[in-house]
């Protein structure tokens, strides 16, 4: 991956207030084959798992039991788990790796670090969250944290080690999404480690269109990550009680609100729309745009028409035509309003994934 998503640090804020005395449990290192990596978090209560998670299974397990003595003692802690378990004892994780846990009794104490955070996810900019466990003392691992949007903001004194990787991170979005670095420059983690997380905004799904499709194309596209906005010219249709799952939800005519919308290259656009006209108005004001995706629902014969007409009429030229996914959607051989968008989501997600892997 050349980024990861923002995954549960944005909530954090919010959690934190609604959920007090919970503790922070992050994967920090893993080794062999596990069932998440490094950067992966949870956030866990005397209940239980709140939200998040660092893999599931028996590891969870035996993390949940951790977190719940730490929220006890208020002592932070860093812990090696072994998943080489007997497929036949059927009591532990036989995945084959081993993973080290950095469970962060005072989560609370970075609530100033999280908010910025999302600040900064909210104005779409990525940054990088460096988090520093020494651990000098293994029964009170002491837990620093850093949000850093800015390429010219400077780290304490005591991470300087660290800063070339923070400045390579920064500078070059085709590093490593997730970087472990032992503390103070030690060949081992015995004492500590800087974990350094380059976090991008989740990317935009657009939805132009708010009818059945749209609707459940923007429950599917929340569920996966997207930040997800829905225009239709028809206030009844635009109604944000109908869509719970938008971030966003807009109405009225297209220029007056749709165009005003910043298409970056982490925008996702599906085009179904109410009809043929309106479906070509806003692919004309998308078509040259630096979009990530773009897709537009339509039968084969519609399809011909429009090229037909966008070629003909110099609204777009025969490379910018063939980047659209049109007829939208993988051809999963489905008719119901629920199959069309899930055969949507999955080319978003397939798009998404070659884009992350540097495949486009």
């Amino acid at each position: 991956m050349i980024n990861i998503s923002s995954g549960i640090y944005p909530e954090l804020p919010q959690l934190l207030k609604q959920w007090p005395g919970c503790v922070l449990a992050t994967v920090v290192h893993t080794e062999g084959s596990t069932p998440q990596k490094a950067g992966s978090s949870a956030l866990i209560g005397a209940s239980g798992l709140i939200t998040g998670t660092i893999g599931g299974g028996k590891t969870e397990f035996k993390v949940i039991e951790e977190a719940q003595l730490l929220i006890q003692s208020k002592k932070s802690g860093m812990f090696t788990f072994e998943l080489h378990g007997e497929i036949t004892s059927g009591s532990e994780s036989i995945c084959g790796g081993s993973m080290i846990i950095l469970i962060d009794a005072t989560p609370e104490e970075h609530l100033p670090v999280f908010t910025r955070l999302k600040y900064s996810l909210d104005q779409r900019q990525p940054g990088v969250l460096l988090t520093l466990a020494d651990a000098s003392d293994s029964s009170d691992v002491k837990v620093v944290r850093q949000w850093i949007a800015e390429e010219n903001q400077t780290l304490e004194q005591r991470l300087k080690n660290l800063r070339p990787v923070v400045a390579e991170m920064m500078q070059n979005v085709h590093s490593e999404s997730v970087r472990t670095v032992p503390f103070d420059g030690m060949e081992t983690l015995a004492k500590g480690c800087g974990l350094v997380e380059r976090i991008v905004p989740n990317p935009s799904l657009i939805i132009a269109g708010a009818g059945h499709v749209g609707r459940a194309l923007a429950h599917l596209g929340k569920f996966l990550g997207f930040s997800v906005t829905v225009w239709d010219d028809r206030a009844e249709y635009a109604d944000p009680s109908k869509i719970a799952d938008a971030d966003v939800v807009l109405t009225g005519p297209m220029e007056d609100s749709l165009s005003e919308i910043a298409i970056r290259n982490d925008c996702y656009l599906v085009i179904v729309t109410r009809g043929h006209k309106t479906d070509g108005e806003v692919l004309r004001q998308f078509i040259g745009s630096d979009a990530a995706y773009i897709g537009m629902m339509g039968s084969k014969a519609k399809v011909a028409k429009m090229k037909t007409s966008f070629l003909a009429n110099g609204w777009a030229t025969p490379e910018q035509w063939n980047r659209i996914h049109t007829p939208v959607g993988l051809d999963l051989g489905g008719q119901t309003v629920e199959e069309i968008a899930i055969s949507i989501a999955a080319e978003l997600v397939k798009v998404r994934n070659r884009k992350n892997n540097g495949n486009e």
